[in-house]
């Protein structure tokens, strides 16, 4: 597998992600109760000017409202992981090959990807519900996020911390880079 390739077309991907989230329309709109008592028609994706306290805004529906662009958030959050894998994977890989590190990045990206969906499955349920149970003291939703999208990079970084070493500078890459710089022209005092 080509890393910097694989890399190229996720940044591609995520572009196209953007700019499908750009021209998806949002067209809520809903008859919305003026101050006078006129109903007047406004957009319910970004807020109107409550009808008790003017400095309030509110909105519509939240399930309406997300109805045409969650799927967009959840694709680009798992063009993400695939991009940040990606990236680690860039780094150890020997020779154009992956070795064993495709394994554990591999099985994290799964994992990170499934709390995505979760945290993005909830935040669906979130919307159509009227009541809310707590997890952790936040709103399910926020739970996923605080309590597993956020900490879960840390696998990574313990996946690369005890693998540095075999992974990517082995000892023949230290001795590699000793006699290379033992072939290197010693500097003299005038020089820089």
């Amino acid at each position: 597998m080509n890393i910097p390739w694989l890399i190229f077309a996720l940044l591609l991907a995520l572009c196209a992600i953007l700019g499908i989230a750009f021209v998806t329309p949002q067209d809520p709109y809903g008859e919305v109760e003026q101050e006078d008592g006129t109903m007047q028609r406004e957009s319910l994706n970004h807020g109107y000017a409550h009808n008790k306290y003017v400095s309030m805004k509110q909105s519509g529906p939240g399930a309406e409202r997300a109805e045409k662009t969650l799927w967009v958030a959840w694709v680009f959050g798992v063009v993400q992981i695939l991009f940040f894998v990606s990236c680690l994977l860039l780094g150890a890989s020997r020779h154009g090959k992956l070795g064993p590190a495709k394994v554990p990045f591999a099985v994290g990206a799964v994992i990170h990807i499934c709390i995505l969906s979760a945290l993005y499955l909830s935040y669906r349920g979130f919307l159509a519900e009227d009541t809310h149970t707590l997890f952790g003291s936040f709103p399910k939703p926020t739970a996923w996020m605080i309590y597993g999208v956020w900490p879960f990079p840390i696998y990574f970084l313990i996946v690369y911390y005890i693998q540095f070493d075999k992974w990517h500078f082995t000892d023949d890459d230290q001795k590699r880079l000793d006699e290379l710089l033992a072939s290197r022209p010693k500097a003299t005092s005038g020089d820089h």
